[in-house]
């Protein structure tokens, strides 16, 4: 099972030219900078990389890679169109995710639960922790 939060900061924002290495209009740098800095704090060893979606943060290899995405939510104009986003405004959403190798997962079941929920637990204390954080929801 993947995890989810919606959140919104006070002190994160966009860096200037920031989505001309994911997608126009996709951010979440300074999300990923500062998730990552805080789970190598606690012990993880983090790498973070742009992708066209947002911002990935790898936490984990072994047994397959753990990573956490982060980038802004989308907004729609009211018509179902989606519009450029409120910079100044901005709902970060961050998931952990597991990529199981496809051909590893034909000879045997692969569960990667428990490193999901080991990211998941020291991302939600990150989150649970941080004074200018607000709003937040997990799914």
């Amino acid at each position: 099972m993947d995890h989810s939060f919606t959140f919104k900061s006070t002190q994160l924002g966009v860096i200037p030219g920031e989505d001309d290495e994911t997608n126009p209009l996709r951010y979440g740098k300074s999300v990923a900078n500062w998730i990552s800095g805080g789970l190598n704090d606690v012990g993880f060893n983090t790498i973070v990389s742009p992708e066209d979606w947002g911002w990935r943060i790898d936490c984990m290899s072994e047994p397959y890679p753990i990573w956490i995405g982060c980038g802004n939510m989308e907004e729609e104009d009211g018509q179902g169109n989606f519009k450029e986003p409120d910079i100044n405004n901005l709902t970060w959403q961050c998931f952990v995710s597991a990529d199981k190798p496809f051909f590893k997962s034909l000879f045997k079941k692969l569960d990667a639960t428990e490193q999901i929920n080991q990211v998941a637990i020291a991302l939600k204390k990150l989150i649970e922790n941080a004074d200018h954080i607000t709003q937040v929801s997990e799914q």
